[in-house]
């Protein structure tokens, strides 16, 4: 059978940057590119600020040199290094990708999921089923092994009763699944893989892009932490607030002379699973701590620049 063709332009985090790189002069880094051409980081730049913004972001397949533009955006994302940031990025990348993905036949399905490590099988399951009286058919087109659809899922069956065990049938060891719910499991290994590919190290990342970000931040203390911290006697709520702060900014040694408590910090920093991040400025507002009119959505904005 011949294997589907899969466009890279749509789904670039699935090409390894160093194939991308290999259509250019040999030896030719992300770093030389960036410093030759203003059209990536130009590029990265406006993505960020839309997703800031969380206005709709154009499909990379619209770009141009959407592979390179992608790895722009993700290092520039880890750059900054803000969870506000990395968590609204890999909500807004899947949802475009989990559309594609809905788009696509079987075969580029099945290929996707290899090449993500899921081992997905096309196996059609004929199910007949009575509904006012007629007898009707549907067809599950997709089988996982049971151990492997207990560990691809665990995370979704906690969040979305649709994944649970006794909803599905299961047939000589295997789970049966619709399109829908491959998607699903799909984006969801994605976005964990998105996860992982932005914590890179500083060491790793291209030059221009950790410039790029020095010049994007605004490093703006917002006003309402500065007069909090004015305040000097903290309650339980100025504490959360000002060591979420520090945390969500990389700054862990504030947080910890704030609290003295190395668990404390451990626990609002959360994992790849759940971030704790600092209340939105309509929060902030009504609980009493907004003290000036910034024109952003959250205060983290003014420290990391508002990307316009």
């Amino acid at each position: 059978m011949e294997l589907p063709i899969l466009d890279f332009r749509k789904y670039p985090f699935l090409k390894p940057l160093e194939d991308e790189l290999k259509k250019y002069a040999g030896g030719v880094t992300l770093n030389d590119l960036l410093s030759s051409e203003n059209y990536y980081l130009e590029q990265a730049k406006q993505r960020i600020d839309k997703i800031l913004k969380d206005q709709d972001l154009e499909p990379y397949d619209k770009l141009k040199d959407s592979v390179l533009v992608f790895y722009t955006t993700l290092f520039l994302v880890a750059a900054l290094d803000s969870e506000i940031l990395k968590r609204k990025f890999l909500d807004k990348e899947t949802e475009i990708i989990e559309k594609n993905l809905l788009d696509e036949d079987e075969d580029t399905l099945l290929e996707i999921s290899k090449l993500i490590g899921l081992k997905i099988e096309k196996d059609k399951l004929e199910l007949k089923y009575k509904e006012n009286k007629k007898t009707l058919t549907k067809y599950l087109n997709f089988s996982v092994d049971f151990l492997n659809y207990l560990k691809y899922s665990k995370e979704l069956r906690k969040k979305d009763n649709n994944f649970s065990l006794s909803t599905h049938i299961l047939k000589s060891g295997k789970v049966y699944l619709n399109k829908e719910e491959i998607v699903k499991i799909l984006v969801f290994q994605i976005k964990d893989r998105l996860y992982e590919m932005m914590n890179i190290t500083d060491v790793t990342l291209p030059e221009q892009i950790k410039k790029f970000a020095d010049e994007m931040r605004g490093r703006k203390t917002p006003p309402c932490i500065s007069e909090l911290l004015k305040k000097g006697n903290f309650n339980e709520e100025d504490l959360k607030i000002l060591t979420t702060y520090y945390i969500d900014i990389g700054d862990e040694r504030s947080a910890l002379n704030l609290v003295k408590d190395e668990n404390a910090i451990k626990r609002l920093k959360g994992d790849k699973k759940t971030k704790y991040i600092v209340y939105s400025c309509k929060k902030m507002k009504d609980l009493g701590y907004c003290v000036a009119s910034c024109n952003v959505i959250n205060p983290l904005q003014l420290y990391y620049g508002r990307l316009e």
